[in-house]
């Protein structure tokens, strides 16, 4: 796990795959067949013939990584000498990556603490703001995308030694050192809140010291930055040993949300140009709350809704079981993803046009909203090829939606009527951290238009029917899914399938299913009667 979350920020901005990538080039072939090996002597002679045969290949670090975890097993000394003398010649931020990925191997194999602590601490002295802010610029220019702020590659740089320090920590404490531990675990969470295990590990000292209330804050936090079956059993239990009963949980965890992880972008409103068009611009986004890199993307879209009002832009969110089970998706949602054609999530598309995606941790957030505000401005200043009004009617048991189609400028037969049923926020902590879900797909329908220029429909939503179909879909994937859960073995952390009858709306789009251009969107609340 560890290998793998260090992999993503080294590679990020990222996308979470739906699929392994076909036809691997000459090193990416040679990488995997060296690190399929199972004897890691033999591993090890095949990686360092991979280095030497692709020194320029992307391929270089993971098999750094790959290098030390084999010698590790192999020979903790040998690790230990290999580390040194790749680290030789490497930018400061990759020899503080390698030594960091040094001291979690030696410290989860139990082997040479005293190397691993002389190796974490190695890691943060080689960690240089410079190289990073450097490193940080030149793959934006790689990715062509905007050069990083001077806010954004400070962000970055605490984030990443904040990562270190929490490494650091882990080693100190099973050294028995809990009185520094603490300190360095402290100063981790004061540059990043996101460090479950730099905060669980505070609670854990706090427990140990008779301090539960202390305690108890560390592990909401700890369990909000990555929920898991572990993490929220620990908070749990903390939680009634405080208090006597569940009473009040998920308000206190909301609280502590909200003051711990607040959305890093603070929106300014939009202030209508003179060019403003009557079109109001759609985006969609695809995500997954156990999707790591979908975090950024979640919450520039969150603050574009705060930026936007609901004239200007309409958001949905179709949740997807990409790369983990997702118990917000649904069978329309999986359907829309199909249609999408997708590579990974995030993905995002703007009226229909979907720019490279890509995500990742809560300080990229910025860099996702500089790439989607020209999109939806530019929108906001193009005329809509059709005209759609929209209403909902919402009785507690049913939404009913009528959509009124006219004006369309180029009719043709691939065009579709679309409208969703959404939930205006959805409360759930899932693996990536985030815990409110806005704007939530609960169904979709879909009406052929064909070559009519004006058209109506009406979409009654049965919501016990929704969430029949909703629950229906989570049970049956705690049955098979092909891809995550073979043996049925999988549960959901929840099942969010109710429906919050007084905190829905209706968001209607004219699509080409050919280009997948959106002619114009309409959004309507639907407040209960």
């Amino acid at each position: 796990m560890v290998r793998l979350l260090i992999a993503c920020l080294v590679a990020l901005p990222v996308l979470a795959q739906e699929a392994a990538k076909p036809a691997q080039p000459a090193d990416s072939k040679a990488f995997m067949a060296a690190v399929a090996l199972k004897e890691a002597d033999k591993k090890l002679a095949a990686l360092d013939q991979f280095i030497e045969d692709f020194p320029s290949s992307n391929r270089v670090e993971p098999a750094r990584r790959e290098i030390i975890a084999a010698a590790v097993k192999l020979k903790p000394a040998d690790a230990v000498t290999r580390t040194r003398a790749m680290a030789k010649g490497l930018s400061s931020s990759s020899a503080a990556e390698l030594h960091r990925f040094l001291a979690v191997e030696l410290l989860d194999a139990n082997q040479l603490l005293k190397e691993a602590e002389r190796s974490a601490k190695t890691a943060l002295k080689r960690l240089a703001e410079e190289d990073s802010a450097a490193r940080a610029r030149k793959d934006a220019e790689e990715l062509k995308r905007p050069a990083p702020t001077e806010a954004q590659v400070r962000s970055r740089f605490a984030s990443q030694r904040a990562q270190m320090q929490e490494t650091l920590g882990r080693v100190l404490l099973a050294r028995g050192n809990n009185g520094q531990a603490k300190k360095v675990f402290t100063a981790a969470l004061r540059d990043n809140p996101t460090l479950s295990t730099a905060a669980m590990s505070l609670g854990d000292i706090q427990s140990k010291a008779g301090k539960p209330k202390e305690a108890l804050n560390y592990y909401a936090q700890g369990m909000l930055a990555r929920p898991s079956p572990e993490s929220r059993a620990r908070f749990s239990e903390a939680w009634k040993k405080v208090h006597g009963s569940v009473q009040g949980e998920p308000e206190f965890l909301d609280e502590r949300y909200k003051a711990i992880f607040p959305n890093p972008l603070h929106a300014t409103p939009y202030q209508k140009t003179a060019a403003r068009s009557g079109r109001l611009v759609l985006a969609e986004v695809y995500t997954g709350a156990g999707c790591g890199p979908c975090v950024a993307a979640d919450l520039a879209f969150e603050a574009a809704l705060e930026r936007y009002g609901r004239a200007e832009l309409a958001v949905v969110m179709y949740h997807e079981h990409i790369p983990r089970p997702d118990p917000m998706s649904n069978a329309d949602t999986v359907a829309r993803w199909k249609f999408q054609a997708g590579r990974g999530v995030p993905t995002y598309a703007i009226d229909g046009i979907a720019p490279p995606g890509g995500g990742g941790p809560r300080e990229y957030a910025g860099e996702v909203e500089s790439r989607i505000r020209p999109m939806i401005e530019k929108g906001l200043e193009t005329a809509p090829g059709a005209s759609l009004t929209l209403s909902a009617a919402n009785d507690g048991r049913e939404v009913v939606a009528r959509a009124g189609v006219s004006n369309v400028t180029k009719p043709s037969p691939d065009l579709v009527l679309h409208i969703a049923l959404v939930e205006k926020e959805l409360r759930y902590s899932g693996e990536n951290g985030i815990r409110f879900h806005p704007m939530v797909v609960r169904s979709l329908s879909s009406f052929p238009l064909g070559e009519a220029k004006e058209k109506s429909e009406t979409q009654t939503f049965n919501l016990a029917a929704v969430a029949a179909a909703l629950n229906q879909h989570l049970v049956d994937f705690e049955k098979h899914d092909e891809r995550h859960n073979k043996d049925g073995k999988f549960r959901f952390m929840e099942h969010l399938s109710s429906i919050d009858a007084a905190d829905l709306a209706v968001v209607a789009l004219v699509q080409d299913a050919k280009s997948k251009a959106i002619l114009q969107a309409a959004w309507a609340d639907a407040p209960r009667r």
